[in-house]
């Protein structure tokens, strides 16, 4: 829904691929307290409360600019991150956070540049830096919380890079406690691994009962089931983890509350795709600096 939401935003806003800020520039009253880069992104705001108005599907209730970097690539040229509050309409005032990011010079806003020799999205190579809030204590797999090196993954425990990739970052944290902090959130692909959402409910059941080890467990066990059906889901779950996990148990409040807040998490950070992990707040994109903190080549 997320995603979705975020490609129809972009179309309503942009209306094309760039738009020019020349009739907003009138329209903002001067502020002599204000830096010009805190008056470009009063408008840059403005220009986006105006687009999303008169759509008929929703209305905005807040929206925020998270973050921005320069860009290395284009000297003058800025990404900003925006947090959008917004509420379905159609859906009974449902409200939904939509994550997203879009270029501006402070004349010009565009959705993307793409490189025309290899065909790029400049748009999905930068990403935002993570913040604190994804140090919690309870989704520290293994580590000391103040080891020098926080590592933070997004997997889903049915994808097969992620069933490769796991099992070594987990035995490379387990192993060295005071160089690693794993952090660890579910982020399921579901378009591909329609299983995933059952099997990573039903792990979350296990660990509130106190089961030891269980992500550990479940990347061993490599869960490939290519099916929705949770009553089916959940007899190979049990067989292979010899637990008794029932659907009653996956539809718990707690249960559910904890898996809608891990996709909260990943939506924050934009995330695509898995394995995605990031080191000290910056993604690695090699996903192998965790062998260069542990001194294994």
């Amino acid at each position: 829904m997320t995603r979705l939401m975020s490609k129809l935003l972009i179309a309503i806003l942009l209306l094309g691929s760039v738009g020019l800020f020349a009739k907003d520039v009138k329209n903002i009253k001067k502020d002599e307290n204000l830096t010009a880069e805190q008056k470009h992104q009063k408008r840059l705001l403005g220009y986006v409360k105006r687009a999303i108005s008169v759509n008929k599907d929703f209305s905005l209730k807040g929206i925020s600019i998270r973050q921005s970097k320069k860009l290395k690539e284009l000297p003058g040229w800025k990404i900003y991150f925006l947090d959008i509050d917004l509420k379905l309409l159609k859906q009974n005032g449902k409200t939904i956070t939509v994550h997203d990011k879009i270029f501006s010079n402070g004349k010009y806003i565009t959705r993307d540049f793409v490189n025309i020799v290899n065909r790029s999205s400049l748009k999905d190579k930068i990403v935002p830096d993570m913040d604190n809030s994804f140090y919690r204590k309870d989704h520290l797999l293994y580590g000391n919380e103040n080891a020098p090196a926080k590592i933070v993954v997004f997997s889903d425990p049915i994808c097969p890079f992620c069933q490769e990739y796991m099992p070594k970052l987990l035995k490379a944290a387990k192993e060295n406690p005071d160089k690693i902090a794993l952090y660890y959130y579910h982020f399921p692909l579901t378009m591909l691994h329609k299983e995933a959402p059952t099997v990573i409910k039903a792990a979350m059941v296990l660990e509130e009962r106190g089961v030891k080890n269980v992500i550990e467990k479940i990347y061993a066990q490599k869960f490939n089931i290519d099916t929705n059906d949770d009553k089916k889901i959940l007899k190979e779950f049990n067989k292979k983890m010899n637990s008794k996990v029932t659907l009653k148990d996956i539809k718990d409040k707690k249960i559910v509350s904890r898996y809608e807040k891990d996709l909260k998490m990943a939506g924050k950070m934009m995330i695509s795709g898995t394995p995605t992990v990031y080191v000290n707040g910056k993604k690695d994109f090699s996903r192998s600096k965790y062998k260069e903190i542990i001194g294994k080549k």
